[in-house]
């Protein structure tokens, strides 16, 4: 069963699309919660974080999409859906870990500016 937690954001939204309103197309893929590790007490997936179709983190040729927006999976114990961006515009330096070569080589219809 999967929960949708409402949250209160202050300030502009952090956004990894360089083109945020333009030519981008997500996808879901789901991920375990107990893959995600728990930092400074929170369970959170960053936007940008790349994954497999199999919603585990990757860097290499297994690369499928990135992660769109934070999602928090500290109340989380199941499998969560989360949108993924597979096609559009990404700005490279607001990811949390620059993609390899490999990693880009998969996702074809991301351009990494």
């Amino acid at each position: 069963m999967s929960y949708e937690r409402s949250t209160t954001i202050f300030g502009k939204e952090k956004t990894i699309l360089e083109l945020a309103e333009e030519l981008f197309q997500n996808t879901t893929v789901k991920v375990k919660a107990s893959d995600v590790p728990i930092e400074n007490g929170k369970r959170i997936l960053k936007a940008g974080t790349i994954l497999s179709k199999e919603g585990k983190k990757v860097n290499d040729s297994s690369a499928y999409g990135v992660v769109y927006r934070d999602v928090n999976l500290t109340y989380s114990n199941v499998t969560e859906t989360v949108l993924v961006t597979i096609f559009g515009f990404v700005k490279e330096a607001a990811l949390p870990v620059a993609p390899s070569a490999e990693a880009k080589a998969a996702m074809k219809m991301i351009m990494f500016v």
